[in-house]
């Protein structure tokens, strides 16, 4: 069996992105990809604090829950609550 070079299949991967944004002294931009996106809470709609991911929003400090619903179509979605708005969520769901 032959070994296939991993940059013979993905060159472009190696040599990183072709144009990358300027950024101040010291500091570096995500890649668009990479960017967050303020959440919001789908019930109160009050902004998540500003964090450097969507993790940080579920720690301890923060609170904030993430749930998975299936919307009118039946596709799934992402819905973000705010704490007390979780609080609320929680106690009209059986368990």
């Amino acid at each position: 069996m032959s070994a296939t070079r991993r940059d013979s299949l993905y060159p472009e991967m190696l040599d990183g992105p072709t144009s990358a944004p300027s950024a101040p002294s010291g500091h570096t931009i995500p890649p668009e990809s990479e960017q967050r996106v303020a959440q919001r809470c789908v019930d109160c709609g009050t902004p998540a604090p500003k964090t450097e991911t969507n993790y940080t929003l579920i720690s301890s400090r923060y609170g904030w829950r993430l749930t998975r619903t299936v919307d009118a179509n039946g596709r799934r979605i992402m819905e973000w609550r705010c704490p007390s708005c979780y609080t609320r969520y929680r106690a009209k769901r059986p368990l």
